[in-house]
């Protein structure tokens, strides 16, 4: 009840006025549309947002305001003057500010240290898209604390202290997320058995080696438990006129050496005893795509085709050929040896960016056809490629700002897919030849990774719609997967879930679903009967 009578006082402080004077964040960024500027003023913001999605800028409002009461608390610092926070309906609508131009697919949002201005895009599901804001919150809180409650004051004294990445992104992530995180431990087992654990001094020297958000949010962690969360916030404070190593060890009595041994320590001791009874993936499995099998260090949105014989995923390439982009490939299933490319994204104006976080491509179900999406002059695209010739046989302009995940039906006449508009995301279908769109869902629950059944009767998806989110406060659930009858367009969420639930996909008699769940703390496959019965087996196994 508390909760919800404070988010009621914050959603009757919301007020949409129209900027007199326009601000313009875009004017000399790469334009693809016009934004007409509204605001809305709340006791601590001030939201930038423009009509088409008012209605997800109405929620962000109230959640920047529910992430800063907390956060003023942990970190005990209070805002003097009104922040800017800038939303965009979509990652390709982001990447036409002008405030830091674009900063690639992988940038989910932004804050700036000269005008504390946060910039970000709607992500389509809530929760996901509070995470992002709740980071860049703390970056916020952060920037007011090194200029004393005036942006645009004391970046000297920024510049000098140069807090490290994993201090600065770190502290955010673990501010955002909280304790528990099944992504983060499952870097930490992977680098506890590996022997890889870095020491803070490599994490400051190395951040292109050590991701310093996943290494830095375990060492916040590590002082939380230890400490409290106060801690964070008094050595926050501390390091505007300390620096770093001396507001540590004001704070906790250790030196940054010390802190590193300790946090070592403990993080060994939890998970190499985890990982003692734990499969190790190649008893049974062996991996397909590799550098040495495949060539290239990343891989990203695998797609099998039904045959099992070529499989479809995102890669860079061969480094002293000068592939050192994402591209879209295809390989040999059988193998991982790569047979070709089917784009190549940097040379390409039909294919700005493949999406290559949130969405992969699907092979038709006869293999000759490849759907996936593209950003094209602004806005995403649902392209159709011949696998044989590589080349594009439809190119699918929807009235969407957004396309995710396509999947074929089993006859292969249509498609479905997650799309957004407006910020908020919702399964469609529509004919292969780019007619007869349907919107399948209609409402704020973020709604993606749809899995077309082989009867074509069902769309299994991912969604934060469950008994357990309400909207009308803003709890949001992690997802579930959700089964849509296509012809009633009833939904059922699969009983049983714990924990985040995602990517579907139906066995080829269309009696079970296998998704992947991190109910146990480390994200594992799961098979569940089409009856949607309560889950009947699992595999589990360390992520070393």
């Amino acid at each position: 009840m508390k909760v919800a009578r404070i988010l009621a006082t914050v959603a009757a402080l919301l007020c949409a006025t129209r900027l007199d004077a326009q601000q313009y964040f875009g004017m000399n960024q790469v334009q693809y549309k016009h934004f007409d500027w509204r605001v809305i003023e709340t006791e601590h913001f001030l939201v930038h947002y423009y009509p088409e999605e008012r209605a997800g800028a109405m929620d962000a409002a109230r959640m920047a305001e529910r992430s800063y009461a907390r956060l003023a608390k942990i970190l005990d610092h209070q805002f003097r003057e009104k922040k800017p926070i800038i939303l965009f309906a979509s990652r390709s609508e982001f990447a036409q500010n002008n405030v830091t131009g674009d900063l690639g697919e992988g940038t989910g949002g932004v804050t700036e240290a000269s005008r504390h201005r946060l910039i970000l895009p709607l992500t389509g599901d809530l929760g996901s898209f509070e995470h992002v804001l709740a980071h860049e919150m703390t970056h916020e809180f952060q920037y007011d604390i090194f200029a004393r409650g005036k942006a645009g004051q004391n970046l000297q004294t920024l510049n000098q202290v140069d807090p490290p990445l994993w201090f600065m992104e770190g502290m955010a992530e673990y501010l955002s997320i909280g304790p528990v995180h099944p992504l983060t431990a499952s870097w930490l087992r992977d680098a506890a058995v590996n022997g890889n654990l870095p020491t803070i001094e490599q994490m400051t020297e190395r951040p292109d080696k050590y991701f310093p958000y996943r290494y830095g949010e375990a060492l916040w962690e590590y002082v939380g438990e230890r400490w409290g969360d106060a801690a964070i916030g008094e050595i926050l404070q501390n390091s505007t006129t300390l620096g770093i190593a001396r507001a540590f060890q004001r704070q906790l009595g250790l030196t940054l050496h010390e802190l590193s041994d300790d946090w070592r320590e403990a993080v060994n001791a939890k998970y190499l005893p985890q990982a003692a009874v734990l499969d190790r993936p190649r008893t049974f499995a062996q991996p397909l795509l590799t550098e040495k099998k495949s060539g290239g260090q990343i891989f990203l949105a695998p797609s099998l085709s039904n045959d099992g014989n070529r499989i479809a995923f995102l890669s860079n390439g061969n480094e002293k050929r000068g592939e050192l982009f994402i591209d879209l490939w295809l390989a040999d299933a059988r193998t991982g040896k790569r047979i070709k490319r089917l784009v190549e994204s940097t040379t390409n104006p039909n294919f700005e960016e493949l999406r290559l976080l949130y969405s992969q491509s699907a092979f038709s179900n006869d293999g000759r056809t490849l759907a996936f999406t593209a950003q094209r002059e602004g806005k995403d695209v649902l392209y159709l490629m011949d696998v044989a010739s590589a080349n594009v046989r439809a190119r699918l302009d929807l009235p969407v700002e957004a396309v995710w995940s396509p999947v074929w039906s089993p006859d292969d006449r249509q498609i479905a897919f997650s799309g957004a508009r407006g910020g908020i995301t919702d399964i469609f279908i529509v004919n292969a030849d780019g007619k007869n769109l349907r919107q399948m869902t209609n409402d704020k629950y973020g709604d993606l990774q749809p899995a077309w059944s082989p009867d074509g009767k069902r769309i299994a998806f991912a969604s934060d719609r469950s008994p357990d989110t309400d909207l009308s406060i803003l709890k949001v659930a992690k997802w579930r997967i959700n089964v849509m009858d296509v012809q009633s367009g009833a939904i059922e969420v699969v009983p049983g879930q714990g924990g985040l639930n995602l990517n579907p996909q139906w066995s080829p008699d269309g009696r079970e679903l296998a998704f992947i769940s991190d109910r146990t703390g480390i994200p594992n496959v799961f098979l569940t009967t089409s009856e949607i019965s309560s889950t009947t087996r699992s595999r589990t196994f360390s992520a070393a």
